[in-house]
């Protein structure tokens, strides 16, 4: 007697990940429908992940993802909060169009599919994280952030339900993205305090004035900080404290960070890497020596602050 099988796609995922079918299958009739469903049972070796003390810090906004590559800050950015409320003008003009709860405004709601996009756009960013972290055998670290740290941050979005969306894509399930993605590779996520992780000078501890942009001046030192970068390094810090138990303190381990006196010189601390989601997202990512080059690119031409497509 001869048997097709039909594996399902998870089956397939499972195999690309080093599983291995084991000898022995059970098969199960299903006679209402005349088929024979093999049950196939899977192994695979597991090896314990075992970070070197080497921290890798992200800070999750709603429109960013911003984490260190070795020496220099990069943002990925992911504009999950523009792409909420761009969803939410293009849902309003069907309703309005074609009225709230008709057939035609459903199937043009189904077309949208904004929750599997935003879904892998979150995904994507983790992926990436996890798998760096991975390769430098390090810890992850991501703030503590409560659902009111949240609200703070978008409130200047007026809509409730808006605000809702945005609590729930961007930033949330950002975050939930990164630990789950973390899990399933074994890699450990501490979380530290955010207070005050982008409003401190991490060289004089003083505090930080920011104008219009994002861009802000030591009220003691005078020195320029991108307010991702900031966060970046006392994010850092923190996890370096808390994993060292005071050394950080003590100045060991602790990365230079006093760099340049010019405001935003040629330090790898104070300039970062803005990223767009049109380059991030595509199957074959830069790695660090790849940023790296982009980096020295930039350096070379300061007034792009941006990397384009094309570099």
């Amino acid at each position: 007697m001869h048997l097709d099988l039909e594996p399902s796609k998870e089956f397939y995922k499972l195999l690309a990940r080093g599983f291995k079918p084991k000898s022995h299958t059970k098969i199960k009739l299903d006679r209402k429908n005349r088929k024979a469903i093999f049950h196939i049972s899977l192994e695979k070796e597991v090896k314990i992940y075992r970070p070197e003390n080497i921290i890798k810090p992200v800070d999750v906004n709603e429109n960013s993802v911003a984490t260190l590559y070795e020496a220099f800050a990069a943002i990925l950015e992911t504009d999950l909060a523009k792409t909420t409320l761009g969803y939410s003008y293009r849902k309003e003009s069907i309703q309005r169009r074609n009225g709230s709860y008709s057939r035609e405004t459903r199937k043009a709601m189904e077309k949208l599919k904004e929750s599997e996009k935003k879904r892998d756009y979150r995904w994507k960013t983790a992926s990436l994280i996890v798998r760096e972290a991975m390769r430098m055998r390090g810890v992850i670290v991501i703030e503590r952030i409560s659902g009111e740290d949240i609200r703070v941050m978008i409130a200047r979005y007026r809509n409730k339900q808006l605000r809702h969306r945005i609590y729930q894509s961007a930033l949330k399930g950002e975050l939930n993205a990164i630990i789950d993605k973390a899990r399933e590779y074994g890699i450990p996520v501490l979380m530290v305090d955010p207070r005050n992780t982008s409003k401190i000078c991490p060289i004089h501890k003083a505090v930080i004035e920011y104008g219009e942009d994002r861009i802000g001046v030591c009220s003691k030192g005078g020195e320029r900080w991108h307010r991702e970068v900031v966060a970046l390094i006392n994010i850092y810090l923190k996890a370096f404290e808390a994993l060292h138990e005071g050394i950080a303190q003590k100045g060991f381990g602790v990365p230079s960070i006093d760099g340049s006196p010019v405001p935003l010189g040629s330090t790898a601390t104070s300039e970062p890497i803005e990223i767009p989601r049109s380059l991030w997202g595509r199957w074959k990512f830069p790695d660090a020596t790849g940023l790296k080059t982009l980096w020295i690119k930039k350096q070379s031409n300061p007034k792009q602050m941006n990397i384009s497509d094309n570099q």
